[in-house]
Parts: structure tokens; sequence; C-alpha cells
């Protein structure tokens, strides 16, 4: 990380590079074929089917189609990749949606916002229905976070309008959405997932409520019940699986710190052995019992971890050393995520393999960040150093839109600046040839001058930006076919005076983001502060279906290490919101970076403070579950 202090030298802004992030048509119907005798322990090598840059997924299917978020501007859309192209999912006449989750029928559940400001819908899609919405008249917000292979929905809603209560619910197209209750009658409560016996899980207010939980399920048959004795601030049950297992982080005594469980009819409610850690919890339960989840060893230390019954507990890197994260796991047994900023896939058989060793035709430059989706045919959707979502494809395909690197630029990033943008490319058909644009953020676009030969290329680019601020450049290649793919940088453009300036991306587990994000998620951020006490400043965070702008920033600390902002902004073009970021270089933190975004808003009538995300390891502070882009989860949790 280069360092400049806010009254050095008018060089260049001062760079802050954490994590060393800025995190079509294959025949998938048959890969499970083509890799079905290959054992787990050997992956295949993969090639890259590029999405969407700057997104997110709500998961695969063993058909290779993909949900995901990705955004769009300031305004998240909800995306399906059907094997061949991308659809957008649609809105109920608001700018925003989010996927959920995905079954094996290609049905998405997710949220959507309507023609009122504000206001969220959960819904169910699929090509067949299109946009299905699933609120039952007279009811509020609602988000949906589960789906099964019946095309039942589970999730949250707001049964009565003026109702400040949320309430899980079922939906299915023969029942419509049903009340599924909570344990007191001034309770909230949220389904996060359901099997496909339509017993669902996620959690409820005590029956004394609001500020404690405990994790429920609700049997097919009617009813909620508590899976814990203790509530704590963030008890929750996560995922459950055909069997009835159920997996997610509760408090086993009057501690109120929630440790990793595994549930059971028979045994009842059992822990991974994760303590004496700070906090941890389950996220994903397999066919096979396979348990995968997240550790925190202190505040801002956090580790994957992997169980089973048979071997126990396995540690994903060492804790307060490596820094990682486990993404979601098939039913053969293969792992996914992130370990110190490298995407790996992991077997019992095979132990870890980094994922960017086995891409072929990829752009030189181009690394994985992190696995973050696979299907039972090994297929993985994988975050890019170059900001892009993309499918790691692990057998040979043709006709697929060319792959680009990370967008390059030379020179200071200063206002009337001439700067040079550069990013190299492949493309698997050797005989297309490529066009390029650039868009420059500021309402300008260039055509890309292309250097190309045998699949390999390059694109170039100049441009002036002519005043101070933080930039969204984007590279879009277009082959002979008509194939096209994108991919993004953030662009911090200092005035003449000293700056300080950073961009960059961070890993957010599943347990932290917006009810009805269920995959993890990889954020970007940007900031940059200039002049006498650092007066012009603006702060920019993409996360977990979330926009956040700056639109006044109120104190800005630098040390040298260490640099907070805080201040008010709007998210997803909403105002009324409260931010505080805060990056930490890795030099004297053990050589690793960190940036904690705290988002948050006050309650109408109460003004109660609101979390809507928090990227701290933190089981305090109020938080109320909500719908879509306004959503809020307890015990917001996660640390980049």
């Amino acid at each position: 990380m280069q360092m400049r202090t806010a009254n050095g030298p008018a060089r260049g802004p001062q760079r802050w590079r954490l994590a060393s992030l800025v995190a079509t048509a294959c025949a998938t119907m048959g890969l499970g074929s083509a890799i079905a005798a290959a054992p787990a322990s050997a992956p295949a090598t993969y090639r890259v089917v590029p999405l969407a840059p700057n997104s997110f997924p709500a998961g695969i299917n063993n058909r290779g189609q993909v949900a995901f978020t990705e955004f769009v501007g300031d305004n998240p859309r909800a995306r399906f990749y059907d094997g061949a192209i991308v659809r957008d999912l649609g809105t109920f006449g608001g700018p925003d949606s989010f996927a959920s989750a995905l079954n094996e029928q290609g049905q998405v559940a997710g949220t959507a916002s309507t023609a009122t400001e504000g206001l969220y819908h959960a819904f169910r899609w699929s090509r067949h229905s299109g946009l299905v919405d699933l609120n039952r008249p007279g009811a509020g917000y609602s988000s949906a976070n589960g789906i099964n292979e019946k095309g039942q929905v589970v999730g949250a809603a707001r049964f009565s309008g003026a109702s400040p209560i949320f309430h899980a619910f079922r939906w299915s197209p023969h029942t419509g959405m049903v009340d599924l209750g909570s344990l007191g009658p001034t309770a909230s409560s949220s389904a996060l997932a359901i099997n496909d016996a339509g017993t669902a899980t996620g959690f409820s207010d005590e029956a004394a409520g609001p500020l404690l939980t405990l994790a429920v399920k609700w049997p097919a048959g009617g009813g909620v019940i508590p899976l814990n004795s203790f509530p704590s601030i963030a008890s929750i049950g996560y995922d459950i699986n055909s069997a009835g297992q159920i997996v997610g982080g509760a408090a086993f005594d009057a501690r109120l710190s929630d440790q990793a469980f595994f549930w059971t009819r028979a045994g009842g409610l059992q822990g991974l052995g994760t303590e004496p850690s700070y906090l941890s919890w389950a996220d994903q339960i397999n066919e096979k019992g396979l348990v995968i989840g997240q550790l925190y060893s202190s505040p801002v230390d956090r580790n994957g971890f992997i169980w089973s019954r048979d071997s126990g507990l396995l540690l994903v890197g060492t804790p307060a050393v490596d820094s990682s994260d486990v993404a979601d796991v098939n039913n053969r047994g293969q792992v996914v995520g992130s370990l110190n900023g490298r995407g790996y896939l992991w077997t019992r058989s095979g132990g870890f393999v980094d994922l960017t060793s086995r891409v072929v035709g990829a752009p030189p430059e181009l690394t994985l960040f992190s696995g973050m989706a696979i299907n039972d045919n090994g297929t993985i959707v994988a975050a890019t150093n170059a900001g892009t979502l993309v499918l790691l494809v692990p057998n040979t395909c043709h006709a697929l839109a060319p792959v680009a690197g990370p967008v390059k630029y030379t020179d200071s990033a200063r206002a009337n600046a001439l700067l040079s943008f550069s990013a190299g490319f492949t493309d698997v058909d050797l005989r297309d040839t490529h066009k390029a644009v650039w868009s420059w953020g500021d309402g300008s676009k260039t055509v890309g001058t292309v250097s190309e030969r045998g699949g390999t290329g390059s694109v170039s680019g100049q441009h002036a930006y002519r005043a101070a601020g933080i930039y969204t450049a984007r590279l879009t290649l277009t082959d002979s076919s008509g194939k096209s793919s994108s991919v993004e940088r953030k662009v911090i453009v200092s005035g003449t005076g000293a700056a300080i300036a950073g961009e960059g991306a961070f890993a957010a587990p599943a347990a932290t983001v917006t009810p009805g994000v269920r995959k993890p998620s990889i954020g970007n951020f940007a900031f940059l502060s200039e002049g006498p006490g650092a007066r012009k400043a603006a702060v920019e965070v993409n996360v977990a279906g979330m926009a956040l702008r700056s639109s006044q920033v109120e104190s800005v600390t630098n040390d040298g290490t260490r640099v907070q902002y805080a201040g008010q902004g709007s998210v997803n073009g909403k105002v009324g919101y409260r931010f505080t970021l805060t990056a930490t270089a890795g030099a004297k933190t053990g050589g690793k970076d960190r940036i904690h975004v705290r988002i948050a808003h006050s309650e109408p009538g109460t003004q109660r403070e609101v979390v809507d995300y928090d990227n701290g390891a933190s089981a305090g502070g109020e938080s109320r579950h909500g719908a879509g882009g306004n959503g809020r989860r307890r015990g917001q949790r996660g640390a980049g």
C-alpha cells in the first residue's frame, strides 16, 4: 500500500489498495455427464464465461443457470443467466430488484421495488410466468429469502401495511402468502430457508421481544418451534436439508454469544466445536450433512470452516494469520470460498486448490478472488480482480464472449490530466475480431483501440476528467459474432492539492448481507478527500444490494495507516442514511488490509437507529428485519 499524508506534496493522491481487489453459450446441459467420472479430488481445468461486472450471485443450479444481482449505476437489478444469455427479471414499477435463491426448475425468488417509493414486494420469477408478486392484499413490505424444488418461497412480510412487525411467510401458488407466525404477539420473525418437505427455518424474536431472538423452525403442518433455549441478539437458523437437519448460529447459554450449531430432531442443538471463538455461525448444510460457516477469533479476524460428524471442524487458514471465508458447498462435498484474496476449491481427499491456477485461456493478469457458488456438476460462479462475476465451466467450450482482465491506468489521476487506460483480453474463438467502447463515467464515451492476434489482445484508450470526484470507467468488448462482455473499475480523480484516496473490494459472508441475499457478496468501495481539513470528500460503497453514495462527509480522520469517514448519504437513491467507512492498511496489522462499513438510518416516529449493514463481527446494536433495498437483519456479521 502506498501512503501519503494529507499535508504531503501534490504529486498524487494517497492510495489505499485494500485486499488487492477490485472485486456466452456453452452447452451447460451436458456438463454433468462430461465430468461425472472425474474424482472430486482432481478438479478439471476451467474456461471462463463472463456474466456481468459489479455483481454477486444468488445461486447456480445443475443446469448451469445462475441467478444474480448486478449494480446498474446506483440501482441493483436481479438477473438470470439461462446458459446462453443474461436476462433482466424486471421490477414492480420501481428501480430495484434482488435475486435471493434459485431452484433446479429455473425459478428465482427475490425482492423488487414497486412504484411506491421505498416499498418492496417478494417475487417468484420463471421464464414461463415472468415476475409474480407474492404479496397478498393488504400486506406491506415483503422480501423473499429461499425457495425449494416445489417452488415454495419463504421470507418475511408486514401482513398489515401499517404494522412495524414482520412475520415469516411461506408462499405457494395454491395457498398464496401464509403467515407463519412468531413466538409472541409483538415478536417479529423471518424464514430464511425451506426444504422440499415444506419445513422452514429462520428466527423469531423471543416472546417478550423485540431485542433478543431465537433460532426456530416452522414445520409444514404449522406452528413455530424454537431450537435453542437461550435467546441472543442474533440467534438464527440459516439452512435446512431434506433430512430436516438445520444449521445456524445460536446462544447455548446466558452469555448470549452465538456459536455455530447443528440441529436434528433426535439430538437437538449441538455445537460444532467452534468455542471459545468470539463469534461463529453455520451458513449451509448439504444433503450428506457437510456443513460450512464462518468463525471470528476476534472482532476483526475471520476464518471460514468446514464441519462433518465424521471429521469434525476444519478451519480454512490460521486464525489471526490468514483471512478466509467459505461461500458454498455442493452435494459432492466440494467447497468454494476465498483464502487471503484467492479463490479456492476444497475437497476432503484433495485439499485446497487455487482456482486461478486451473483456469485456461484467460488474460494473464486475471485472478479469481473468490469462489462464490458451485453446483453438483462442479461448475463454479467466481469473482475476479477485474470486478466481474464469471462462470467457471469445467470442460472445453466454444462460442463464448471475450474475457477481459482488470482495467489499468497510468499516471496520477488528477483533474484535466490525460490518463492512459488499458485492459488485456482473450477469446476462445480464435477467428473472432473485436470492437471496444470505453464509457468513462462522466457522460462521455470513446471507441477503444484494439490490438489482437490469435485470440489474445488488448484495448487502450485515453481520457481526461475535468473535475475531481469518483468515476466508474467501463470497458465493453464485442466480438465479430455479436457476443459482448464488460469490466469496470473506479477512477478516483483528485484536484491540484494533496489528497487521500482509495478503492478496492471486500468479502461479505452470507450472514452479513441484506435479508433476501442468501449468498456471500463482494463489496467494493472508493473514497476521496482533499483540501485543508479534508473539506472536499466523497465516499461510495456497493455491497449486498445497497449502493451508498455520500451526500455530506462530516468527518475524516487519518493517522497514516488508518482513515475513517463518517457522514450522511443515500442508499439506492433514497436519502436519510448515515455511514462510517474505516480503511486500515495492513503494514502494521499483520499484513492484512481491512475495510469496515456501517450503514444505518433512523426509524420514523421513534427515531431509533436501524442498522442496515455492518460488516464488523458484533452481536450488538439494534436492527430490525425489513425488505429489499431497505432490508436489515439482526446481528449483522462479517468483516472485510
